[in-house]
């Protein structure tokens, strides 16, 4: 039986500006410049390349989930192992954990944790909740793989089901469980024609992109849209047309960037590479298009858009300020092919959030805002309210270990 693991917590913030000031409220923006976040190391070693969030315990506190532990919220200093906890060389391949999803899959009340490992190499499994602390858990085997880069869990049809999207057999689709027997293996549900997809399909997500109140599947190859009326046989038309034009990026996102009162959809440009982008949408009907607005870009554009780093791996969306706006969270991947691999595996392992900000003429800019240097993502970043003060927070999971960063404003 594993004992809870007591864990040291680095703060980055001065102890007089946490006495002398008083946290804004909920609803209150603050000023980019002037947030400011408190680092907490939760491991230094590499176990996970992913980090979610639920309520474990059921004591009503947020926990944060990377790898084989679950972190006690909201001070996450122990840690309790549901599966065995393996520790790996940093500059090796990935983990057996790439991705963590929290869920009550089981249906008893409790909240389950389901992990997904290497595309290639490993099943997807998901561990069931036993209602205690200490002990590991016991797992189910969910799916053979789960192909794509940046796998998401959502209830995309709204039958109250959480499904991994991802692509099986050429398709895209979604695996699921049946609740009814939850322990058995889920199935895939197709949504498209079979294409010859690659098993390390770079860019995906859910958006409403039509504005029809239903989530569509974004592909950096184009968008799925999902009929008026869902049934087993409904097809989902294929909107094809490229976002990105470099290798494509990783976790994807519809909102309306400019405020004109469509969904625009945001993403890496290269998840192993240079820039970060939002996509205008314009026209309608047949004639949408979509185009491209750079966020970030390489080295030789620092100076327009104020930073440069390579490897954005892992995007995460959430208002960091409070002024309504949905802001970008991202950073660089840490060693993603070793540290030789890729482009700029030396650099600075930075953690950066990017202000949406919009003109009264209209014009949108992203201020990039650094939140760490020393610390990076992973596949999977978190940005939500960990410890329930009304402010977002950010965790991340790199081969530099599993880091929390709580926002403490000004």
């Amino acid at each position: 039986m594993t004992r809870p693991l007591t864990l040291l917590c680095s703060l980055v913030f001065s102890a007089a500006i946490a006495g002398a000031q008083q946290p804004p409220a909920p609803s209150q923006h603050t000023s980019g410049d002037a947030i400011r976040f408190q680092r907490l190391v939760l491991s230094d070693l590499y176990y996970c390349d992913g980090v979610s969030s639920g309520d474990i315990d059921g004591d009503g506190d947020v926990d944060v989930v990377a790898g084989p532990f679950w972190y006690e919220g909201p001070d996450f200093q122990i840690a309790h192992a549901f599966y065995e906890p393996v520790a790996l060389p940093p500059a090796d391949s990935p983990s057996n954990s790439m991705f963590s999803f929290v869920a009550d899959f089981s249906g008893d009340g409790r909240q389950d944790i389901l992990v997904l490992g290497r595309v290639h190499k490993h099943e997807a499994i998901w561990y069931e909740n036993p209602g205690k602390s200490d002990g590991l858990w016991d797992k189910h085997v969910a799916f053979h793989r789960v192909k794509g880069e940046s796998p998401t869990l959502v209830d995309l049809d709204g039958d109250g089901v959480p499904q991994v999207i991802c692509h099986w057999d050429g398709c895209w689709g979604s695996i699921q469980p049946d609740p009814s027997h939850p322990t058995e293996p889920w199935r895939f549900i197709p949504i498209g024609d079979p294409e010859d997809w690659p098993q390390f399909y770079h860019g995906q997500g859910v958006g409403d992109v039509n504005h029809d109140g239903k989530l569509d599947l974004l592909l950096n190859d184009g968008w799925y849209e999902q009929p008026r009326d869902l049934s087993p046989k409904s097809s989902w038309e294929f909107h094809r047309g490229l976002f990105s034009k470099g290798r494509g990026g990783a976790q994807m996102f519809a909102q309306d960037v400019d405020g004109d009162g469509d969904n625009d959809i945001l993403s890496a440009v290269d998840a192993h590479g240079w820039g970060l982008a939002w996509y205008e949408q314009t026209g309608t009907g047949s004639k949408t298009s979509f185009h491209e607005h750079l966020i970030m870009g390489d080295r030789s554009a620092i100076d327009r858009f104020g930073v440069a780093f390579t490897q954005p791996h892992a995007l995460a969306s959430a208002d960091i300020n409070g002024d309504g706006l949905p802001d970008l969270i991202t950073g660089k991947r840490r060693w993603a092919h070793g540290p030789d691999g890729d482009i700029d595996p030396g650099a600075p392992p930075v953690v950066y959030w990017f202000e949406l900000q919009r003109d009264p003429a209209g014009a949108v800019r992203y201020i990039p805002h650094q939140i760490d240097d020393a610390s990076g993502v992973g596949v999977q970043i978190l940005a939500t309210d960990l410890n329930q003060d009304g402010r977002v927070d950010v965790a991340t999971a790199s081969k530099l270990g599993t880091f929390v960063f709580l926002q403490r404003g000004q």
